[in-house]
């Protein structure tokens, strides 16, 4: 695409760009928005020509980047998450769904922007259809999925003695299949009403409703408005709220408590050392040492899995928060869309941008997990390390092989050595020196 052509196939095409990826808008709103765009040409501002020609340029360079560098995010996230010791965790396994789908729209998102470089695959029948519904599930997919492990975390810190029962990795894998099943079915209808459509305004075939069902499409966008909007965006900063003031509330008491335990931890060690050979005397056996030892080690083990808890609770208030900042500003616009009957040009400039930040929460997690999950970066960081040992171990087996091969005793031990440990906890080459057969 040109970045100097008309105000119409620019705008045209930008909204059928959002209109299809974003799964929020068809036709009707496109054509109004094109003649709008067409009538306040003329007389449009300096500010307003500059910031259509920089979201044209961002849609056009920013898209593909996000694209590449969200796709590997998201996919070493989903290794990470299934891979590592965090597979134990069932806020994982949502986790790696959500990559999933966010993956999936990054790919439906991309075979849409090839339309900027004149590769019309999205025009054609089949493809049409199958790109919405794709599209529009992973959209659905993802909303629910952060709801999802948001109703999770909110049990798990309100509720922790049910956390044993009800956050488990079974019921994760049910509730995820369940979202699953109501999305393919929720997005049924876009395979219905989507075909490729001739406008005459644009002059080209696009991926458009058919003429017969858009009175229908009206429907079905408030509907998919409820659900897939006003819903889980209303439960997501409900839950983050409850869950994200009990977790400072918390964080403030055990501040508290460290202070106390600090200032008496000096005269706690001067009792306990005063009283050793009294404790000793009392119990032959040692059995209150012993019992004081076990309680001691199971406070710890407590205190370290709440803490994990929280760890983890905190990065997905994070997650869920980002979501929230980032998809909310592009569906209150795509409300407004639907509210004016004849929407300015700066409401449509506003869109583009709100389009680029609800786009950018598809290919941002990773970055997310990084920043803000203790856990995950030491995940993938021992993630890295085991896979270049792997490969440390496959070179020391072909050198050691390669030694035994070219010994000059006929009598020597001729194997190939295959271990998980590292080439210290198995030394070959010392065993094959001073072993000979007779």
């Amino acid at each position: 695409m040109d970045i100097g052509m008309d105000n119409v196939t620019v705008f045209g095409q930008l909204q059928y760009f959002e209109t299809f990826v974003a799964t929020t808008q068809f036709s009707v709103i496109n054509e109004t928005y094109a003649n709008e765009s067409t009538l306040e040409t003329p007389n449009t501002s300096t500010i307003l020509n500059i910031a259509e020609g920089l979201s044209d340029f961002l849609i056009m360079y920013y898209t593909p980047i996000l694209v590449f560098t969200g796709s590997i995010g998201n996919m070493l996230s989903v290794l990470v998450f299934c891979k590592t010791k965090l597979r134990k965790l069932s806020s994982s396994y949502y986790l790696a769904a959500l990559g999933v789908s966010d993956t999936c729209f990054l790919i439906g998102l991309f075979i849409s922007w090839l339309n900027f470089v004149d590769v019309n695959l999205t025009n054609r029948n089949i493809f049409c259809q199958t790109f919405i519904y794709i599209t529009g599930l992973c959209s659905f997919l993802s909303v629910w999925f952060v709801v999802a492990f948001t109703v999770e975390r909110f049990i798990a810190v309100l509720y922790p003695l049910k956390r044993q029962t009800m956050c488990t990795v079974k019921r994760a894998k049910i509730v995820l299949c369940g979202l699953t099943l109501l999305g393919v079915i929720h997005s049924a209808p876009f395979m219905m009403f989507a075909s490729p459509q001739f406008s005459e305004r644009l002059n080209t075939t696009i991926c458009d409703v058919r003429e017969e069902y858009k009175e229908h499409m009206t429907i079905f966008n408030y509907i998919d408005t409820v659900i897939v909007f006003v819903v889980p965006f209303t439960a997501i900063v409900i839950l983050n709220s409850i869950t994200g003031f009990t977790v400072w509330k918390v964080a403030g008491v055990r501040r508290s408590m460290t202070i106390q335990k600090r200032q008496g931890t000096s005269a706690l060690h001067d009792f306990r050392k005063s009283h050793t050979n009294h404790q000793h005397c009392t119990h032959p056996n040692g059995h209150s040492s012993v019992n004081l030892s076990l309680h001691q080690q199971r406070s710890t083990k407590q205190r370290v899995a709440n803490a994990s808890q929280i760890k983890v609770t905190k990065m997905l208030l994070m997650v869920s928060s980002v979501f929230v900042c980032l998809n909310l500003p592009s569906y209150v616009m795509r409300v407004r869309a639907y509210v004016e009957t004849s929407p300015s040009k700066t409401t449509i400039v506003i869109q583009y941008y709100f389009w680029l930040f609800f786009i950018t929460n598809f290919g941002i997690n990773f970055a997310l997990y990084c920043v803000s999950g203790q856990n995950f970066r030491k995940a993938l960081v021992g993630m890295f390390r085991r896979a270049s040992h792997h490969r440390q171990d496959g070179n020391t087996q072909v050198t050691v092989s390669e030694y035994v091969r070219n010994t000059n005793s006929t009598a020597s031990r001729r194997r190939i050595i295959t271990r998980n440990g590292s080439y210290g906890d198995t030394h070959e080459l010392h065993l094959l020196t001073t072993t000979t057969i007779k």
